[in-house]
């Protein structure tokens, strides 16, 4: 049986506000599924999305800081 996450248990496990994850749902940054009117995430899914942010590190938060790092750095 597959394991669904709501927002709030999902930014629990992530540690992150669930204000952020609204944000990457918008984006489509994160896996999501929308049911009944609610967010749901499978929990499978979003481990695999993990492993795949640390072989690309890209923070979904701030897509702009990279570009940012690039041009100010010393």
């Amino acid at each position: 049986m597959t394991a669904f996450l709501s927002v709030i248990q999902l930014s629990r496990f992530l540690g992150v506000k669930p204000k952020t994850l609204y944000s990457w749902v918008s984006k489509k940054v994160i896996p999501h599924y929308r049911i009944e009117g609610l967010i749901l995430f499978k929990k499978q899914e979003v481990e695999a999305w993990i492993e795949t942010r640390h072989q690309n590190p890209e923070d979904p938060r701030n897509p702009k800081a990279n570009e940012f790092e690039d041009e100010y750095s010393l």
